[in-house]
């Protein structure tokens, strides 16, 4: 089969693989559409915790072509999304309700071959069955939308809070539609690009703000005591750590953007204690596919207007070049 594959740290080429065969409690998906992420650049970079060589890839939907000896649950013919982090069920954290920590975690597409392939392989138990409603596009955003959910267990919202986003990329835009859902009473973007600011406001943010010298008046103007809760979808470091003097009293930040491994911010330990700020991380996904389903399914997130490009795998060197330049909103690659 044809696959990406990341031979060393940023180098990518387009090449022949063998096809994968599944283990007895594996199945072989053949895929129909696959994600290009954030997570993929940091890989690609060696700012992540991937192994060499590696197929990435991990935000995919498709048809089971094939399944081990063990599997009951799923036919050929089925159409599936998986979940990419895969827990081995057993350990201290998987016991304890925290299995995205597993201490045998694996990931497709990071530790092993991913979905910018044309087949890929995966246990069972991580595959989700699709409703005949969600088309391939939709399927390839369950993943996205999964860590989506995360987060937003990782924090409260309460009702009326006023939120700030920085980034509106796919991943804010996401958030974006979450957190309108979620209670909040203004939901503002801050973004250096103004066609993502305008898609934001079509996606339904309160207001927007263009990144740069006068965002700080304009937030002032918007939210003058602050903002209840803060979201860094970008992963800059510099970005994160001016984002905190926008937090009010009891205000709580979310870092969910992904940053380099060895970034570094300075943050006032005085201003956590006297502002009675919580600080929280979160950390790709905690068996949320379900809820990413359910909201996709029944419309509650869309997705259609964050895809800029549709392309082949013999494009993806191209594709993955224009992503890092921010050229590109999601990149979707069909085998």
């Amino acid at each position: 089969m044809h696959a990406v594959v990341f031979p060393a740290p940023e180098t990518v080429s387009v090449e022949r693989v063998p096809d994968p065969a599944p283990r007895r409690d594996e199945v072989v998906v053949q895929v129909a559409t696959s994600g290009l992420c954030g997570t993929d650049l940091h890989i690609y970079r060696n700012e992540y915790m991937s192994h060499f060589p590696v197929i990435p890839g991990h935000e995919f939907g498709g048809v089971i072509a094939e399944v081990g000896q063990e599997v009951t649950n799923f036919r050929p013919g089925d159409r599936v999304a998986v979940d990419p982090n895969l827990y081995c069920g057993h350990c201290y954290f998987c016991r304890n309700e925290q299995s995205n920590h597993c201490l045998n975690w694996e990931g497709i597409g990071i530790t092993r071959p991913g979905s910018f392939a044309e087949y890929v392989a995966a246990p069972a138990r991580a595959c989700y069955r699709l409703p005949d409603n969600l088309s391939d596009a939709q399927a390839a955003f369950i993943e996205p939308v999964a860590c989506v959910v995360h987060s937003l267990k990782r924090i409260r919202i309460w009702p009326g809070d006023e939120v700030l986003i920085f980034g509106a990329g796919p991943m804010g835009l996401l958030l974006v539609q979450a957190l309108r859902q979620m209670g909040a009473s203004l939901v503002v973007v801050v973004e250096k690009q103004p066609d993502r600011l305008g898609l934001a406001s079509q996606l339904g943010a309160s207001a927007t703000v263009l990144s740069g010298p006068d965002q700080a008046e304009a937030l002032r103007e918007l939210a003058p005591y602050g903002f209840g809760v803060v979201v860094d979808a970008t992963g800059v470091p510099a970005v994160i750590e001016q984002a905190f003097q926008y937090l009010k009293p009891r205000g709580q930040y979310l870092q969910f953007g992904v940053a380099p491994k060895d970034a570094r911010i300075t943050v006032s330990p005085y201003d956590l204690f006297h502002h009675d700020w919580t600080v929280a991380g979160s950390f790709a996904l905690c068996y949320t596919f379900q809820p990413a389903i359910a909201w996709l399914s029944s419309g509650i997130v869309h997705v259609e207007p964050l895809i800029s490009h549709t392309l082949p795998l013999t494009e993806f060197p191209a594709a993955l070049e224009a992503f890092a330049a921010g050229r590109t909103m999601k990149v979707h690659l069909r085998p």
